[in-house]
């Protein structure tokens, strides 16, 4: 009998939790945090036992940068000296692991592998210097990558600034478990690939736009493999292009079903014939800060679509007559391309909503980012949408919410004093008690508009309270409507963090969640910024989120 079995047996006399079977305790312990396992393997045998699975599941690699020169010469000694030390502790790690012979049955259970060079920095620098990316140092690499080989279950690999050469696609090559391979600002030099594909069910490729950082197309069609491919991201700034252009030209992928892409204007041709050869694709997100794309002809059937994120132009095209049940709408768009790009609001959000009801199937989720809380948009979302059960906005500050069109006067004013909003300020016009929002009154200071109370503030330091607030009083009292079989609403603010808007501080929120449920039976989740009500029966609890969860 095993120290384990023995263990289990002599505690069934005590506390209940011992009593469980392992893989109940395993479940168990999957809610829990990393730094959260570390402590409960530590209670008991059976605890390390049971736990030690989840906590060698991920081995997470950090390597030093490639030493930079400081601009302080005096300082060239101390900062040169930690990179070698760092690297040494982290070999010596990783040697003394896969040296310890009682530690075989640890190997095995190595799932996730993540190799990241951290950037490079100078010593009395605050920024990154992403232009030396290209002098990642090949050495800390060289003294790490071989153990790969060790992990015979590998299934995830994420590289983070690697220099991949023809050694380490070798020994990437040679994991026969490997189905998923993240590459997070990595370079790939010429020629360093080779020529059998690889069998990768999902591959992400992302990047930002310092460089430089070029990738050759042979070496794509060993990374995409059609026979294998199921998910695929791609949002590389630098190398999308390239690999889009090739994918394009290469045989269909039957079972690929995720696609999240970068797109740019000149990828635009490439990005639809690729597109024509998924035919199963089930989900499409086209990514924040891509290209305002329109097809130059129809596009493929694509009948297995269920999810839709990205811009509402693109939309119009690929929502109606499909069964998409769950889109997220993101209202700031690209509108040039080029080294400074402009951004507009999409502002016809009736139409588009018109457009997401032409789905073949009942529409369960909404998410929106940018939106502004109109009495027309949630007029539009509440009657187009009926089955809607989950609803996300992440609201910007505009006129004041829930305005007739009559009362936005303050906002068209400033284009007859010659005094246009820039990027960093915005108008408010508020009435004097707009300060303060309440079941009683909540919808008054939004009724009419004082045209001498108008101020102007800085977007990064405006509270944002005053359309928080009013959505949700007039939401209450029944003044704005919402689809009738709503399950969870979700509000948050697109243009300040969560961390500004921890609770909503000027109404009674036990209140306000419960004349939402009066008129809303099925609503079951309210959150509002870092504050989430959910219930269970009749009874509605509050809980508040930390900075992960939001």
């Amino acid at each position: 009998m095993s120290n384990f079995d023995t263990e289990h047996s002599n505690l069934e006399n005590n506390s209940p939790i011992l009593k469980l079977p392992p893989e109940v305790l395993d479940h168990c312990w999957g809610y829990l945090r990393r730094q959260d396992l570390f402590q409960v393997s530590r209670v008991s045998r059976l605890f390390w036992y049971t736990s030690r699975s989840r906590i060698f599941r991920s081995l997470i690699v950090t390597l030093p940068s490639p030493a930079m020169p400081p601009l302080n010469p005096n300082l060239l000694r101390r900062s040169t000296s930690k990179a070698p030390k760092m690297l040494e502790r982290a070999a010596t790690r990783i040697t003394s692991f896969y040296s310890d012979p009682s530690a075989g049955e640890l190997w095995d259970m190595v799932q996730d592998w993540t190799v990241a060079t951290a950037p490079a920095i100078r010593s009395n620098m605050f920024c990154f210097a992403r232009s030396q990316e290209k002098n990642l140092a090949p050495r800390s690499v060289d003294a790490v990558f071989p153990f790969l080989s060790c992990s015979r279950n590998i299934r995830s690999l994420e590289l983070v600034r690697v220099d991949l050469g023809r050694q380490q696609w070798i020994i990437i090559e040679s994991l026969p478990a490997l189905e998923t391979l993240r590459l997070i600002s990595c370079l790939f030099p010429p020629s360093s690939h080779l020529e059998r594909s690889l069998k990768l069910k999902e591959l992400a490729i992302a990047g930002d736009s310092f460089g430089p950082r070029s990738i050759e197309e042979p070496l794509v069609s060993t990374l995409c493999n059609p026979a294998y491919l199921e998910k695929l991201t791609l949002i590389d700034f630098l190398v999308t292009h390239t690999i889009l252009a090739a994918l394009s030209s290469m045989a269909p992928f039957p079972h690929l079903t995720y696609l999240s892409i970068f797109v740019t204007s000149p990828s635009g041709d490439h990005f639809f014939r690729f597109l024509a050869a998924t035919p199963a694709l089930a989900t499409l997100r086209i990514f924040p800060w891509s290209a305002n794309i329109t097809p130059p002809h129809s596009l493929p059937a694509l009948s297995s679509l269920r999810s839709y994120d990205g811009y509402p132009n693109l939309l119009s095209y690929i929502v109606p007559g499909r069964p998409v049940d769950c889109v997220c709408l993101v209202l700031m768009m690209v509108t040039t391309d080029g080294d400074q790009p402009d951004y507009a609001i999409h502002t016809e959000l009736v139409s588009t909503v018109r457009d997401i009801s032409r789905s073949t199937v009942p529409v369960k989720k909404l998410a929106i980012e940018y939106f502004l809380p109109t009495l027309d948009n949630l007029a539009a979302i509440a009657r187009h949408l009926p089955d809607l059960h989950r609803l996300d906005l992440g609201l910007i500050s505009g006129p004041p919410p829930l305005t007739p069109v009559s009362a936005v006067f303050p906002f068209m004013l400033c284009s007859f004093v010659n005094a246009p909003l820039s990027p960093q300020e915005e108008i408010i016009a508020l009435s004097e008690s707009s300060s303060e929002f309440d079941l009683n009154h909540a919808g008054d200071p939004l009724d009419t508009v004082d045209t001498m109370q108008v101020r102007r503030i800085a977007t990064k330091i405006m509270p944002s309270r005053n359309s928080f607030q009013g959505l949700l009083s007039w939401l209450a009292e029944g003044r704005a409507s919402l689809p009738p079989k709503l399950v969870t609403l979700r509000l948050s603010h697109s243009s300040t963090g969560n961390d500004d808007m921890q609770c909503v501080e000027d109404i009674k929120q036990r209140e306000l969640v419960l004349c939402l449920h009066s008129r809303y039976p099925r609503l079951r989740e309210v959150e509002m910024g870092g504050c989430r009500w959910w219930r269970e029966g009749a009874h509605w609890s509050r809980e508040i989120l930390d900075f992960e969860e939001t």
